[in-house]
């Protein structure tokens, strides 16, 4: 029985990694359209144009969608197949060619360094159903505002990192920017107060660092800060940062990489539905390496919304 094929829409990010999507674009469109067929593509121009501009293609009947860029614009992509708790096409398969600076997503998905290594992925015919999480918050305005995410969604010194991220300079690359981030971070930071409830049950009062409530299982460049983490198991994994702080990130610091950190005794994991967190308004929140906003916030899921193009045996996926 002959399959129909796809019908393709790529998103291309022209800055990510400093132009380099602008750059490798050419070739892998080349190599893609020799599978696919030729089909449309549009360079991203301004922040949250990707999640218009797959909406657009979902209603004009795509049913492939290509996210070129980085952690930001496969955010963006994401959000753009939803509207409010909705996807808008059950049938259209999201696709990951990842190029930007911090790659977190793809450490999920098993994908290397390179770039090319994405295509496999993209090419199959086959797909996955995985999770997908949603945040209500309140913006930057103090407007009441919603978020989807793929990835990790976070609040605390996570969301500080990730707003001094592009004060750092390009040479250091995604790793080296996050990790000097953190550094300048943890200088200024101050643990703070939040009150966490958990599938409705309320948590003691405590001080915490940061917390990450996990779809996928890499945040900062590279931080294994989730490394139970599945992104087709219908849960989130929440992992709580106590009262740490710059010493703990010293002696900690490679096992947090390493995804060896939850033996801390300040460091606390567990498998959640929905979380919500209240506490001041200068807590922020970040969501796929984006600051967005402050608390109050509430984080939930979407199991298996949302189909994924992914190579078999990825590391971040139930095993069938």
């Amino acid at each position: 029985m002959l399959t129909a094929r796809p019908r393709p829409y790529a998103v291309v990010n022209p800055r990510a990694a400093l132009g380099k999507s602008r750059r490798l674009w050419p070739a892998l469109y080349l190599e893609l359209s020799r599978t696919l067929g030729v089909f449309p593509w549009d360079w991203t121009e301004r922040p949250l144009h990707a999640s218009t501009l797959v909406r657009n293609a979902l209603g004009e009947g795509c049913d492939l969608i290509i996210s070129v860029g980085g952690d930001g614009t496969l955010n963006e992509v994401v959000n753009g197949f939803f509207d409010q708790q909705t996807s808008l096409s059950r049938q259209a398969a999201l696709a990951v060619i990842p190029c930007g600076s911090g790659g977190d997503f793809r450490r999920s998905l098993g994908f290397d360094g390179s770039v090319r290594s994405a295509l496999a992925a993209v090419l199959a015919s086959d797909s996955r159903e995985v999770d997908v999480g949603r945040l209500s918050y309140r913006s930057f305005s103090g407007e009441p505002a919603d978020r989807f995410f793929i990835n990790i969604a976070s609040l605390g010194l996570s969301a500080r990192v990730a707003h001094l991220v592009c004060r750092q300079p390009s040479y250091l690359g995604g790793s080296g920017r996050f990790f000097l981030a953190t550094l300048q971070a943890l200088l200024s930071h101050r643990n703070q107060h939040v009150n966490l409830e958990v599938d409705g049950e309320p948590l003691p009062p405590q001080i915490l660092n940061t917390a990450a409530v996990a779809n996928g299982r890499f945040f900062g460049g590279g931080m294994q800060i989730a490394p139970r983490a599945l992104i087709d198991d219908g849960l989130l994994d929440l992992v709580v940062l106590g009262a740490v702080g710059l010493r703990d990130f010293f002696l900690w610091g490679p096992r947090l990489y390493q995804g060896r950190h939850l033996s801390h005794p300040c460091i606390h994991c567990r498998k959640v539905a929905t979380v919500s967190a209240t506490g001041a308004v200068s807590v922020m929140v970040e969501v796929d390496g984006e600051p967005i906003g402050t608390l109050p916030t509430t984080f939930s899921l979407l199991p298996r919304a949302l189909r994924l193009r992914v190579n078999p045996g990825a590391p971040g996926l139930v095993s069938h």
